[in-house]
């Protein structure tokens, strides 16, 4: 059941230099399933502005939730997060909403990719797929432009000692001398993977999002589904 609430910024924290958490505490549980998103209300200037943000907290935790922002230094809600101590606000949300929630992904084989800021959502779903509703295969990549950039790291690659049926991949367009992690791009190293029968979810702009799925798609596999969540 959609909700409407209002509920109070509790946390902001630097996970890169344009990435942020909002940690946000509400009244009553939004009772989200994984894979879901807000919209948020922020007045500004006197004009309710509303924008959509995936969930990247557990859901064992229904009543304090996070989502994760990038920085648009030309857009109108996100430099605020940047320029004014926000924490102790309130802040209008209504959801969950989405159409690509755990519940759909029915495979035992799941592949989760994240560009960018889409690791929030990844993040969100890694968890209920190692905890709540373990699945046979879990293979997270993340993709990113420098590795100063790759979100929530530190969580993946815990998740991946401690899993063993979970693999965690980071590509970097900019790799340093000496890197651990694959240089390109996300598309550029999937040949190995056997996609057939099973679930794909995909986060980050729209354009990575799409070359994702054509390169998926012409590997001709049997199978599989796909869950697109692309943002511009």
């Amino acid at each position: 059941m959609i909700k409407k609430l209002t509920g109070k910024i509790t946390s902001i924290t630097d996970i890169s230099n344009t990435a942020k958490e909002i940690g946000i505490a509400l009244p009553e549980p939004l009772n989200f399933i994984p894979g879901s998103f807000v919209n948020v209300f922020i007045n500004i200037s006197g004009e309710k502005i509303r924008r959509a943000y995936s969930i990247s907290s557990s859901s064992n935790n229904q009543q304090d939730i996070t989502i994760t922002v990038r920085l648009s230094p030309a857009g109108t809600v996100t430099p605020l997060f940047w320029k004014e101590n926000m924490v102790g606000q309130t802040i209008e949300i209504m959801g969950p909403l989405g159409l690509n929630t755990a519940d759909k992904m029915i495979s035992n084989k799941k592949f989760l990719f994240a560009f960018g800021v889409g690791a929030g959502v990844v993040k969100s779903l890694a968890d209920y797929f190692s905890t709540v509703n373990k699945v046979d295969s879990l293979t997270i990549t993340t993709g990113s432009r420098r590795e100063d950039e790759i979100l929530y790291k530190e969580y993946f690659d815990n998740l991946a000692h401690t899993s063993q049926n979970t693999t965690i991949i980071h590509v970097v367009s900019e790799v340093q001398e000496g890197s651990q992690n694959l240089k390109g791009y996300i598309q550029d190293h999937i040949d190995a993977f056997d996609f057939n029968n099973s679930d794909i979810y995909v986060c980050g702009q729209e354009r990575a999002c799409n070359e994702l799925v054509a390169k998926v798609s012409s590997m001709n596999p049997t199978g599989c589904n796909f869950f697109i969540e692309a943002f511009h």
